[in-house]
């Protein structure tokens, strides 16, 4: 996948992404923590070369979030417009590969695609009952959603609690927050996604 990801993609991403996977080729598809590092600051330095804040980092089990950013004046369609495009362009050019590799090298080996990854991993950690299926997950990510949006302080620590406790999983266990970041299913983190203002 690493080598796959080179061909198809080495002529949009910058020297130190290309040189990062390159180095994974080399380490059975792994990249390192010291490259997964490199490449997140290469990222945000890109942010603030193109006149804007940098973004705060937040990890759960040594994987990244994405800040949520709180966008520009809605009268400034061209201002938000531009950002966009420049985020898209520094995440392309520094850390989206670097970001797919080695989250799948840390939750992912059978290379499954979407929420049945993470369905996989809570299987293969013992972490869901053995009969537990995909359907299950999404019917309880549905139900953890609804519980935060119907409630009257959805911000609140009991409703963060009531929500965790409609799931079949452990949200406070590291092992579970690895197959769930690792996997894209991020969402269920989303209280702690750090607030990003890039605009100054």
């Amino acid at each position: 996948m690493a080598q796959q990801t080179l061909d198809q993609n080495k002529d949009t991403m910058n020297d130190t992404q290309r040189e990062i996977i390159e180095r994974a080729i080399q380490n059975d598809g792994k990249i390192s923590d010291a490259d997964y590092e490199r490449a997140w600051q290469s990222y945000n330095q890109c942010i603030v070369n193109k006149g804007y804040n940098p973004q705060p980092l937040t990890q759960i089990e040594g994987i990244y979030l994405d800040g949520v950013y709180m966008p520009a004046n809605k009268a400034d369609d061209a201002l938000q417009q531009k950002f966009e495009s420049d985020l898209w362009s520094c995440t392309t050019e520094n850390n989206r590969e670097v970001q797919h590799l080695y989250s799948i090298s840390k939750g992912n080996p059978n290379l499954i695609a979407g929420d049945a990854a993470a369905v996989d991993c809570l299987h293969r950690n013992n972490l869901v009952p053995k009969n537990y299926t995909l359907k299950e997950f999404t019917q309880e990510k549905e139900q953890y959603d609804n519980i935060h949006a119907e409630s009257e302080d959805p911000a609140s620590l009991a409703t963060a609690q009531k929500a965790a406790n409609s799931l079949s999983f452990d949200l406070n266990d590291n092992t579970t927050k690895l197959c769930l970041v690792a996997n894209n299913a991020q969402y269920f983190f989303d209280n702690i996604r750090p607030q990003w203002q890039p605009f100054k």
